[in-house]
């Protein structure tokens, strides 16, 4: 982790313009970025609440991909969408186990499932240009958990536009036996 000094304490790369390639060669200043459209948005740490329920999601999938052995879950990887544009920086991915050669170092293309905890400073992003860009490049499942009105929803991807799918418990379309219930969440 990198050790801010008290002269340098805000993101250096917010508003930046920048290539995938120089993305991914910058230096760490301590922040976290999602790039989209080529500018450099920076994503603020998780507060405890956000934090938690990151940790509650990945921990209900992860639980159910133990017994099954389906993929592989982690949090805030680094996804290199497969357009060669944007990058972006999930809560949570999940990648199926056929589909782990886009694992590298970060994640080279499109994950099958994606998870983001909304928050103020982030949800126009999340439910806007990210959500657009992952309904583009293949994301089948994008789960969105609001933990202002503790609600959770699945988005499914029909091609052309997201099926949005809200409830207490709602069960993935896309991995057997995955119901999440708010109540285990919140």
């Amino acid at each position: 982790m990198t050790v801010l000094s008290p002269d340098r304490v805000k993101p250096r790369y917010e508003g930046l313009h920048v290539s995938r390639e120089e993305y991914l060669d910058l230096e760490e200043d301590g922040f976290k970025y999602d790039m989209i459209d080529g500018v450099l948005y920076m994503t603020p740490s998780p507060g405890f609440e956000h934090g938690e329920l990151e940790v509650n999601f990945s921990y209900l999938l992860r639980n159910l991909l133990y017994k099954k052995k389906l993929g592989r879950v982690v949090v805030e990887t680094d996804v290199l969408l497969p357009d060669g544009g944007d990058v972006l920086r999930p809560d949570v991915s999940f990648i199926f186990n056929e589909n782990l050669n886009i694992v590298k170092c970060h994640i080279h293309g499109a994950p099958d499932l994606v998870g983001e905890v909304l928050s103020d400073r982030t949800d126009k992003r999340d439910l806007g240009e990210k959500a657009q860009r992952y309904l583009a490049c293949g994301v089948k499942e994008y789960w969105l958990i609001d933990p202002r009105n503790e609600t959770i929803q699945c988005w499914v991807n029909k091609k052309d536009h997201w099926e949005k799918i809200r409830g207490e418990n709602i069960e993935s379309r896309l991995i057997p036996g995955l119901v999440i219930q708010s109540r285990r969440l919140f």
